[in-house]
């Protein structure tokens, strides 16, 4: 029987973030059997989310989101493979599907392939560092607010330099046993180089380090190819849908 690999991939949804402690806006979490509710401190669908993960009821998923979130607005995401229910409902109440994410698991962890010769990869630790991660990355500081959360015993910011020069980075956090990895951005000047695979190693390799048996992420259309080439196993869809007249038409995805 094959291995259902669903566990690893939602363990980053069923599992408060290690970075919640250092939001200044603090952070609900609660987990209703195939309902996962997550409310980031903030207003509106970019802060708070309903994650459906199975084929529960469409209306008690709705009642679940609308009495946790009260009025604030919330997105829904549904894990495309085992949510069909829910998600022929979302689309008849004229919600609008924002984003298709593969999500993807790598397990067992195997022995990282060195870096491309001048590539020197850097775990964040220092102030100086933290502003050449944030300098490169697209995550926003809600998500990593501070330097103490870079340094969390269970958080990890990587930064790769070309010449001393910040050009790439990668992060991951772990869940239990899980790592997931976000963050794997490298500078256009040094694309296509193999710099976000060594990357994306770099954490694997911390993950391993700090105990994690499985690492999962989901991927854009750009890394996915990317991903697979380095073990990653394709699992489920995470497909984000907005509340009618939230999504931007002008934006690729909608």
């Amino acid at each position: 029987m094959p291995l259902d690999l669903r566990p690893i991939v939602r363990a980053p949804l069923l599992i408060p973030s290690p970075l919640e402690r250092y939001r200044p806006e603090p952070g609900r979490h609660v987990v209703h059997d195939d309902i996962v509710l997550t409310a980031g401190g903030g207003p509106g669908p970019d802060f708070n989310i309903a994650f459906v993960l199975g084929p529960v009821p469409p209306e008690r998923a709705f009642a679940l989101a609308d009495a946790f979130f009260d009025a604030s607005g919330y997105a829904i995401v549904v894990e495309s493979e085992s949510a069909r229910p829910t998600e022929e409902a979302i689309q008849t109440r004229g919600w609008q599907l924002d984003e298709e994410e593969p999500a993807l698991a790598l397990l067992p962890i195997p022995t990282p392939p060195p870096p491309p010769t001048g590539l020197t990869i850097r775990r964040v630790t220092t102030d100086a560092a933290f502003t050449d991660f944030m300098t490169i990355t697209q995550t926003g500081r809600r998500w990593i607010p501070s330097l103490d959360a870079a340094r969390d015993p269970a958080v990890a910011l990587f930064v790769g330099y070309d010449r001393d020069a910040p050009v790439a980075t990668s992060r991951i956090a772990r869940y239990g046993t899980v790592g997931d990895i976000n963050g794997v951005v490298t500078a256009p000047t040094h694309r296509r180089r193999g710099i976000g695979t060594a990357m994306t190693w770099a954490a694997v390799a911390e993950g391993a380090r700090r105990g994690c048996t499985a690492i999962t992420l989901t991927a854009t259309e750009m890394g996915y190819p990317v991903y697979q080439r380095m073990g990653f196993v394709p699992v489920c869809a995470y497909r984000t849908y907005l509340p009618p007249g939230e999504v931007d038409p002008s934006r690729p995805e909608a």
